[in-house]
């Protein structure tokens, strides 16, 4: 098989391609909304993972699992929040071992204060899909997390994250 069989064939059957070009699509529609506020997508997604912690905060392992992140990647992505002063890193107390990711108060302000360009850029993606798209967007998206979870290919558990099924 040649090389130009080989990329027709995973061109034409390809997930994965489809999903990172969908993530991608998405993603370009909520950063451009959230500009004013200095956040990304992904940043703002991050905060609000830590947010649903106990007191706004999440022992780095459990954040990795939520957003199916390996912990190299996970603090990389948190230097910049950390950096800026939204987020701050610390040890647990109870064992030191674990490192904790907690929203600072003005990373609280700031996930706030962001929900506005979130709600227009979630409102945008939804009304470009269509609701019923969007909702069997969700839908599909949250049972291949759990069928690739119960089947061993990532190690994030479902329903740890934030959950917009009421806003699609």
């Amino acid at each position: 098989m040649s090389h130009i069989e080989a990329a027709q064939i995973m061109a034409a059957d390809c997930l994965c391609f489809r999903a990172r070009r969908t993530a991608r699509a998405i993603t370009r529609a909520y950063d451009t909304a959230l500009r004013p506020t200095g956040l990304q997508a992904t940043q703002v997604t991050l905060m609000s993972a830590i947010a649903l912690g106990p007191e706004g905060s999440q022992p780095m392992g459990r954040l990795s699992d939520i957003l199916a992140l390996d912990l190299s990647t996970l603090t990389r992505n948190l230097q910049a929040l950390e950096k800026a002063g939204l987020v701050e890193i610390r040890r647990s107390d109870a064992d030191r071992r674990v490192r904790i990711a907690q929203l600072t108060g003005a990373g609280k302000t700031r996930l706030a204060k962001a929900l506005p360009f979130w709600n227009q850029a979630h409102a945008q993606v939804v009304a470009a899909l269509g609701h019923e798209t969007a909702k069997a967007l969700h839908a599909a998206l949250d049972a291949t997390s759990l069928a690739m979870a119960s089947a061993g290919q990532e190690q994030t558990s479902q329903g740890a994250g934030p959950d917009c099924s009421d806003q699609t």
